[in-house]
């Protein structure tokens, strides 16, 4: 089984090594170029590098991880494909006490391996998308490893806590939306202790409740090593000043006032803004610097002067550093709580119109959003479904000869520089165009099998049900239970951020769907289909057996 792992891993990491990296340093000052940058800082050791606006404003454990394929000279593409093959590995070894044939394990393993979103075009980026989904799968897996092993050995069950708790502390600094994760993690853990209690052959189990201090402590361990990496360099304790508490109250206040104005794709509408300025002097002092037709060009429209909801948190950030809010974190801090103070001041006062108190940087969810949300929510699952946007290539690069020099060399990857003459579209070996023939292949057998894979996952969930209700009636529990019941959580969890991120294109981007907004999600619902399947035939041996 292992060497028929390793032989599909070898096998994708070939056909994966022929692709090449998008580089558009002038287009994404805070996205690609930001942890571009930061990872420079980092392998020259100056952690961050010197303290600005953006120095905090993401988390940003992708940039430590470019800087580490940097100092180990791998090219960061390659690095990341295997490290989501070390996930898929992670998620084949815990499936053994859930899933009995080494065959179906195997299965599943090749159906998570080479889901084609791990290779789509937003992969190409230099930006924690293209190793993001690999880390909550693999904070998953070990997870499930570990708590499907409540009845087995106590070290075994440690190591895949272990390694979940370490991909868990990845994933939690490498994107704001961690709060997506919880659900799961607390779900999962309340499984644990079920069957860790209610299992009459489980012994010592006070010891087996004490394992969940290790996946615990390890990304206790992670996450305060790099808040403490801030607070050494930059007096904060923190992961990001941009989800802090004092950034999160002051665009809730901002929010909060004058809600009636508030329309979708636009959170802090002009009229708001103006009327905000007269009850806070903080907020005031950004108005030379917002209002001009350089902010509205780079994060709204020109025309209307406005922001789009996306952009506002991003404005308002670039005008407080150009006012010299930004020039330590702790003044930073002290503006922001300031702005926080006085807006909602303003509001409990009845100086502007007000809803209740809020904090966050997302619009709160009103009921007029719903059924934008649920068409957001049909379109992607769309997407995920029919397998769109997966294609292996990506436009060509937009940078100067000078900046992919810098990004190749730092990267060890090539950019799609080249194009076809005479033509804007670039230029592939014919080497690649067959490397990216067999992955589109992939795609499309991908795209058949996903049908029959979810009517046999859906039979699956209906006898297996009725099993469980037997056994229930017999005083019962069938021996994978616990493993059924993670898996689904792999699968919920999955929807729950595809509705989210419905949500935030209902209200907040005026854009369609993209797939890489839901790529954490994609392995998770595989994985889950392709554990129904296995489950299926599982189950129908066993009757057959049984007769």
């Amino acid at each position: 089984m292992w060497l028929c792992a390793a032989a599909l891993v070898a096998v994708k990491l070939f056909l994966t090594s022929f692709q090449l990296m998008l580089a558009s340093p002038d287009l994404s000052p805070i996205d690609d170029t930001l942890m571009f940058r930061l990872a420079q800082n980092i392998a020259a050791g100056n952690w961050l590098g010197e303290y600005n606006w953006l120095t905090l404003s993401k988390h940003s454990f992708f940039a430590l991880w470019l800087a580490l394929t940097h100092v180990l000279g791998v090219n960061f593409l390659i690095a990341g494909q295997a490290l989501y093959a070390a996930a898929c590995a992670l998620l084949l070894a815990a499936l053994r006490p859930a899933v009995a044939s080494r065959a179906a394990r195997l299965g599943v393993f090749a159906a998570v391996l080479y889901t084609p979103a791990s290779w789509a075009a937003y992969t190409l980026r230099v930006y924690r998308d293209n190793i993001y989904p690999a880390l909550v799968l693999m904070a998953f897996a070990g997870l499930l490893g570990m708590f499907v092993r409540y009845r087995g050995s106590a070290l075994c069950s440690a190591g895949f806590g272990l390694a979940g708790g370490a991909a868990l502390a990845a994933a939690w600094l490498s994107h704001e939306d961690n709060a997506l994760l919880l659900p799961f993690l607390m779900c999962a853990a309340l499984v644990y202790l079920l069957f860790v209690f209610l299992t009459k052959e489980v012994r010592r189990k006070a010891a087996r409740t004490a394992l969940l201090l290790v996946p615990a402590a390890v990304f206790a361990l992670g996450v305060g090593a790099w808040c403490g990496m801030n607070q050494l360099y930059y007096g904060r304790f923190i992961i990001s000043d941009y989800t802090s508490s004092e950034f999160y109250d002051a665009i809730g206040a901002l929010v909060r006032a004058c809600p009636d104005n508030q329309t979708p794709y636009t959170l802090i509408p002009h009229s708001t803004r103006s009327a905000l300025y007269e009850v806070s002097p903080a907020l005031e002092s950004l108005e030379p610097y917002l209002e001009t037709e350089s902010m509205y060009n780079s994060y709204g429209s020109v025309p209307d002067e406005e922001f789009n909801s996306g952009g506002i948190h991003w404005a308002l950030r670039n005008a407080a550093d150009q006012a010299g809010y930004y020039e330590t974190a702790g003044t930073a801090r002290a503006f922001w709580q300031s702005v926080a103070d006085e807006v909602n001041a303003a509001c409990d006062a009845g100086l502007v119109p007000a809803g209740a108190r809020y904090s966050g940087v997302m619009s709160p969810v009103r009921m007029e959003y719903v059924p934008a949300t649920l068409g957001k929510f049909g379109d992607f699952l769309r997407v995920m479904l029919l397998f769109e946007q997966t294609e292996p290539t990506q436009e060509l690069s937009i940078a100067r000869p000078d900046q992919s020099e810098e990004w190749e060399s730092f990267l060890h990857c090539t950019s799609t520089k080249a194009a076809k003459a005479g033509t804007a579209e670039p230029y592939f070996s014919p080497y690649q165009e067959l490397a990216y023939l067999v992955l589109d292949a992939v795609t499309w057998a991908m795209r058949v099998l996903v049908w029959p894979a979810l009517v046999l996952t859906a039979v699956w969930i209906v006898r297996y049900v009725r099993l469980c209700a037997r056994r229930a009636r017999e005083k019962r529990v069938p021996d994978d239970l616990a493993g059924c019941i993670l898996a689904a959580g792999f699968f919920l969890t999955g929807l729950l951020r595809v509705a989210a991120v419905s949500f935030i294109f209902a209200a907040s981007f005026s854009i369609n769907p993209y797939l890489m907004y839901v790529a954490p999600a994609c392995p998770l619902m595989v994985f889950f289909l392709a554990f129904g399947c296995a489950k299926f035939f599982e189950l129908r041996a066993a009757r057959r057996e049984a007769a």
